[in-house]
């Protein structure tokens, strides 16, 4: 992957590219910022550049033998690590060549994909992921051999997050690696990072990507018009993953979707009738046969919703709902208080992590109504 290739964030570019270019790349250093904001892709794109046979001021040349082996992850001095669960029939920890192929394949569908992207194409189901022990001390004998084609061996390390206490036998490795090793540590949450490895490396932050070098990016690969990739681009708050899931489903109405959900909702405990009744449940049917995968789209963008709402409860004003959205979120607002909108979002939330991890969707969707409605009649309601 070439610069080129990653979707915004010119300032970040603009820091890193001079110390590639000069050779005073720190030996560890950490790519810190939200789901979707392209540190992946970065990271990769910093490491053909390194290993670049050509490189201009700006990219790697992308023909050279070392950048096609990069454009297909397979360079042998550039080493993925990564979240992983413990495979059917293997005794041993899991590392992460066990997975090496389904990571390779995930790349390059999506480069921008997310932690429960990658855990559904290995079939976690309800596993947690993580980099284990094991998969540390392979780093270290792996960084401690030669180098097989270009003068550096990188390792990169993503969701760095989940290498939990684990973390600590790579200290050593982080602060004094072997000679022209640099290691690129990839993480979401700063706040899940031990302060052992944050003390170690330099850090850059990173932030969402902007609305419009998204909506250029969904132009350049999806056949739409500018005003449909704006609004994708609006609606995905940065996140390039959330777009592109976005841009797959975008012949589905949303705002109209979810409108229709919470008025039946609101009917059902403020005008309750068998009508009203009939009109939830049928609602709920239709949307159980669309699939897991438009289901979760469908979440995704009612939580954006319900996070304008509150906005527009707090300062009267959106910067991402116009026309009928926004005058509904403002209806929303006015109907519910903060804490109301708040509780109405963690509900959602709650429903979307049970839908990815294979729970009932007839089953999550009725008792989530059910609370929503109760959130409309100010009843108090537990998010499970």
């Amino acid at each position: 992957m070439k610069f080129s290739e990653v979707v915004g964030q010119s300032i970040t570019k603009q820091k890193v590219l001079p110390l590639l270019r000069s050779g005073r790349l720190p030996h560890a250093l950490m790519l810190l910022g939200p789901e979707g904001n392209g540190n992946l892709a970065l990271a990769i794109a910093m490491a053909t550049y390194l290993q670049c046979e050509n490189p201009s001021e700006e990219d790697a040349c992308g023909e050279c033998s070392s950048c096609q082996k990069n454009q297909k992850f397979i360079h042998p001095d550039v080493r993925f690590s990564f979240p992983v669960v413990k495979p059917e029939k293997k005794k041993s920890p899991p590392v992460s060549k066990d997975y090496i192929l389904d990571w390779r394949s995930a790349l390059a569908e999506n480069v921008y994909l997310s932690y429960n992207d990658w855990m559904q194409s290995i079939g976690a189901e309800n596993r947690q992921g993580n980099i284990t022990a094991e998969e540390c001390r392979e780093i270290i004998h792996q960084l401690n051999l030669k180098t097989y084609e270009s003068g550096y061996k990188i390792q990169i390390i993503w969701l760095v997050e989940l290498l939990g206490q684990e973390g600590n036998i790579l200290l050593k490795s982080l602060e004094e690696p072997p000679p022209n090793t640099i290691f690129i540590l990839i993480a979401e949450n700063g706040e899940a990072i031990l302060n052992t490895i944050l003390s170690r490396v330099q850090l850059i932050k990173m932030s969402g990507i902007e609305d419009e070098d998204i909506a250029q990016a969904l132009l350049q690969r999806f056949d739409t018009d500018e005003e449909t990739a704006l609004r994708i681009a609006r609606i995905s708050d940065g996140n390039f993953n959330a777009a592109l899931t976005y841009a797959q489903g975008e012949n589905k109405p949303y705002d109209q979707v979810l409108r229709q959900w919470l008025l039946a909702c609101y009917n059902l405990k403020l005008k309750p009738s068998g009508q009203n009744t009939e009109t939830l449940l049928g609602w709920i049917e239709e949307m159980g046969k669309s699939g897991r995968e438009n289901q979760k789209i469908f979440l995704k963008y009612a939580l954006f919703f319900i996070r304008e709402c509150t906005y527009l409860a707090l300062t009267g004003g959106s910067q991402k709902l116009y026309g009928d959205e926004l005058k509904f979120a403002g209806g929303l607002a006015k109907q519910l208080g903060v804490e109301q909108i708040e509780t109405m979002a963690k509900l959602i939330n709650a429903l979307h992590y049970h839908i990815e991890r294979n729970g009932n969707p007839k089953i999550l969707w009725m008792s989530t109504s059910f609370k929503i409605a109760s959130v409309f009649s100010r009843q108090e309601v537990i998010v499970e």
